[in-house]
């Protein structure tokens, strides 16, 4: 049943498509990687007036923007001390305010561009024993003392019963700021978007090698020939393949992680399950997320691979993770499942980085990037364009690399096992 095959590229039949990047064309920037955050950036930049191309290796959506869980989550994939502890109290309030700004970003180009993508709110942040509900606790006033109003605490069965039907947790944060989305159809809105404003965008155009120096940059296609362009974005994340720089590499890993679609459930089973329609993440280092679509799929993600390695077989372990959640699941029919990559840092926050020749990037959105990467996108595009506040905030932020070197894939391995025990013995 695993296939490489999203469910959502197998309902969206009137998917557009791009040509192929034509060789020796010439551009003010390119964008490689045609994710969420090339697009996001891509948009920005043709309304500013820019000659932008996206050069997508293969079709747009084939990576981790058009294969996740479709959540869309507010803030930074780490505890915001994390960040604020390297900044000064100004720094970081831009950098607080640029992450919660992720997803206002997100609902205006919904609106402003019509994409018909399914975006609804309302989110569960589940804790499954008192740690992880102390931890949701400091969250709440963490973020309530900067100002964020969307919280409801959720201390009693009772409580939780009106919005999930499942006793696998001690409480909840229900979460009006957050919700869900069909990550596909929001991402070829931004592209339909994109190209309006004047982006080329280029899909099956991988680029096998960048070449710097001077003032222009030489981009290699594997298929022949080349593009040239005075900036390039590298957007690519766990899918920009071997053309990353150096200090990329050394900061990134690749994550793999899992997704099963059941078949559409009776509107009885959705109101057992989540009357209200929310989508849920639990607070696990290794943690499970799913959510009811809008054809009133159950689509359940998790079972992380820190070890690099195949998956195999992983709509068992999906079905008994989702089954302990929800034992009415047990024998619901399962219409699809698939894996993609995240691309996570030491941290957990976004790396963001510049050359002096003018070569910009971002990764390691480690889980968190529906919001955050178009977010991500928008924050490169106002830096070229001339507007580098956010921008140098985030790159001022240190990020150490991975230990291990050529070991490093089991050492990180090794160190989640630890916390997926932790988890587990409830510590």
């Amino acid at each position: 049943m695993t296939t490489h095959t999203s469910l959502y590229e197998s309902e969206f039949h009137d998917r557009p498509t791009y040509g192929l990047a034509t060789p020796d064309a010439n551009f003010d920037i390119a964008i490689v990687g045609g994710g969420l955050t090339g697009m996001s950036a891509a948009l920005e930049l043709a309304e500013a007036g820019f000659d932008v191309a996206v050069l997508e290796a293969g079709l747009i959506g084939s990576g981790g923007s058009g294969r996740n869980g479709g959540h869309v989550c507010q803030g930074w994939p780490t505890d915001f001390d994390k960040i604020s502890g390297q900044l000064s109290p100004e720094a970081a309030d831009i950098a607080w305010e640029s992450g919660m700004a992720a997803v206002d970003l997100l609902r205006s180009r919904v609106k402003n561009h019509k994409i018909d993508c399914d975006l609804t709110f309302g989110y569960l942040h589940a804790a499954l024993h008192k740690r992880q509900m102390d931890e949701l606790d400091a969250m709440q006033d963490e973020w309530e003392l900067r100002g964020y109003d969307q919280f409801t605490r959720l201390g009693t069965q009772q409580e939780l019963d009106e919005h999930i039907g499942s006793t696998a947790y001690v409480g909840a944060l229900y979460d009006t700021g957050c919700g869900q989305i069909q990550p596909l159809k929001y991402l070829h809105g931004l592209a339909t978007a994109a190209s309006c404003a004047g982006a080329h965008i280029f899909e099956n155009s991988a680029i096998k090698r960048l070449e710097r120096g001077g003032s222009q940059k030489i981009l290699h296609l594997a298929s022949g020939g080349q593009v040239t362009a005075r900036i390039v974005m590298l957007c690519g994340n766990a899918y920009l393949a071997d053309i990353g720089l150096p200090q990329m590499h050394t900061r990134l890993a690749q994550v793999t992680s899992s997704i099963l679609a059941t078949k559409p459930l009776s509107q009885n089973m959705i109101r057992q399950i989540l009357p209200t329609g929310a989508a849920v993440a639990d607070c696990n280092a290794a943690l499970n997320y799913y959510r009811i679509d809008a054809s009133g799929r159950m689509v359940f993600g998790g079972r992380a691979s820190y070890s690099n390695i195949e998956l195999g077989a992983v709509e068992p372990d999906l079905r008994r993770r989702m089954s302990a959640v929800f034992p009415l699941l047990a024998d619901a029919e399962t219409e699809q499942v698939w894996s993609g990559r995240i691309g996570i840092t030491v941290s957990r926050i976004p790396h963001f980085g510049r050359t002096d020749d003018d070569i910009y990037f971002v990764q390691g959105f480690s889980g968190h990037g529906v919001a955050l990467t178009g977010q991500a996108g928008s924050i490169l595009a106002k830096a070229v364009i001339g507007d580098a506040t956010q921008f140098d905030v985030m790159s001022s932020l240190s990020h150490m690399p991975f230990p291990g070197g050529p070991f490093r894939t089991p050492a990180l391995a090794l160190g989640m096992a630890w916390f997926k025990l932790r988890d587990r013995l409830k510590i």
